[in-house]
């Protein structure tokens, strides 16, 4: 971890999970069974999710960018399977950085 320990410990008293947990905790809401129970949950869900995604095949280039919320002009495919934005023709009349 990168952070020096002063600034790790302004964070985590922080944390919104940790005081979820404790506001969980004091007010009888959850026990600290409970949590430990939806940790692990989490985890199983994580892990089974890094799985499916270890052994799916990779995306067709074209799908590369579907669903992604972002300003995507510049970034379709074109018919060469190539990003619109490597046609050096897609530049041109910009400043060069």
């Amino acid at each position: 971890n990168d952070l020096h320990p002063s600034e790790k410990a302004y964070y985590a008293v922080r944390d919104p999970i940790t005081a979820l947990k404790k506001y969980l905790i004091e007010n009888r809401l959850a026990s600290e069974t409970d949590l430990k129970a939806i940790d692990k949950k989490i985890d199983d869900v994580v892990e089974e999710a890094i799985k499916f995604a270890d052994e799916s095949p990779d995306p067709p280039r074209n799908q590369l960018l579907e669903n992604v919320f972002a300003d995507l002009k510049g970034f379709e495919i074109g018919p060469d399977d190539r990003y619109r934005c490597e046609d050096p023709k897609f530049t041109k009349g910009t400043a060069q950085v």
